[in-house]
């Protein structure tokens, strides 16, 4: 129906515009200009051009099926809105404490911005007690969300060749009280890229 009611249309006076477009003076031609915006993927133009034609030519033979249309549209758009948001989300709910020597300040700030691409709320801790290797501990109930964070820095670092994870209630109770996923940054920590930045 859509396909023949844009022909009927552009063939019906010819007037186009720049884009190829129809022209929207008749209820026939915005309509037939609605259906091309959806059909090149234009969801909101064609969404709002279907409203003209409902709201200008109410009793228009075609106005139903703009009415049918912006239904769809709608639609549509919040399914949209809703996989945005969920891609939105975290991919990780855990707190997470990233802890470090004063003496590798920057490689904690570093390990610090990339954790916290993975959706995490990160604190950055400098503590000169803290142990020299770079290691991932977890509190109960957190080791998947540690298993991320650890296979991510993984891929992020040259050095050490594998991150260690493991569970330290005590550990953080002691060093980052509060928090659920503990990230040590040894002076063994060397960046192969940085999430955003590339190779380093």
């Amino acid at each position: 129906m859509l396909p023949v009611l844009v022909v009927a249309a552009c063939s019906g006076s010819g007037r186009l515009d720049s884009d190829g477009l129809a022209s929207s003076d008749t209820a026939l031609e915005q309509f037939a200009r609605a259906s091309q915006l959806y059909y090149r993927g234009r969801l909101t133009a064609a969404l709002d051009e279907f409203n003209g034609v409902i709201y200008r030519y109410p009793d228009s033979p075609v106005a139903s099926d703009a009415r049918l249309a912006v239904r769809r549209l709608e639609s549509d758009l919040s399914g949209e809105e809703q996989q945005s948001s969920a891609a939105a989300e975290p991919v990780i709910g855990a707190r997470i404490a990233v802890v470090g020597r004063s003496a590798v300040n920057t490689s904690i700030v570093s390990v610090g911005n990339a954790v916290s691409t993975l959706g995490a709320a990160v604190t950055e801790i400098t503590d000169d007690q803290a142990p020299p290797l770079t290691v991932v501990f977890y509190t109960a109930g957190f080791e998947d969300d540690a298993s991320i964070v650890a296979d991510s820095l993984g891929r992020w670092l040259s050095h050490p060749e594998s991150i260690g994870c493991r569970q330290g209630d005590e550990l953080i109770g002691t060093v980052a009280a509060g928090y659920d996923v503990l990230v040590i940054v040894g002076s063994d920590a060397v960046f192969a890229s940085i999430p955003g930045q590339g190779s380093l």
